[in-house]
């Protein structure tokens, strides 16, 4: 619990200080999420904020919390180009070994995008995590994908 606590106030201290710094430019989402199995519902809170830092280059924070996990990351983006980012950056688990490290790429044109995550902690294999998720908007309010997730 302790370090939940210590994790949502070193979230909020990074959201406060982006947002007064560039509070035009900052962009981001809450997302409830909702893992059903059959053990039951397990209900989860995403939170993603980003801004500008300089030019091309930029910041990122993600967090994620339920009853079993949580977890926050802090990353630097780099966008050579509009259609296209990467980022990487360290973060905190309440899991295991709390230390993780994270990598992204996310490319998309038009209605079409493509993200790739990876996830590891210290030791690079069993706490390895990866997402692939590409979408297509059918509409502003609809939008259809295929997703893989470890």
């Amino acid at each position: 619990m302790r370090m939940r606590r210590n994790l949502l106030v070193a979230v909020l201290f990074v959201i406060i200080t982006a947002t007064t710094a560039h509070a035009q430019q900052v962009t981001g989402f809450v997302e409830s999420y909702n893992t059903v199995s059959e053990a039951g519902t397990t209900p989860q809170l995403n939170v993603y904020v980003r801004g500008p830092l300089d030019g091309k280059v930029g910041w990122s924070l993600w967090t994620l919390t339920s009853k079993p996990y949580s977890e926050a990351y802090v990353r630097l983006t780099f966008a050579p180009t509009k259609w296209m980012e990467v980022s990487s950056g360290v973060g905190l688990e309440t899991a295991g070994n709390p230390f993780r490290m994270g990598h992204s790429l996310w490319v998309g044109k038009g209605r079409w995008s493509f993200l790739t995550i990876h996830e590891h902690g210290t030791d690079g294999k069993s706490d390895y995590w990866y997402r692939y998720l590409g979408t297509f908007q059918v509409s502003k309010t609809v939008t259809v994908g295929v997703n893989s997730t470890r």
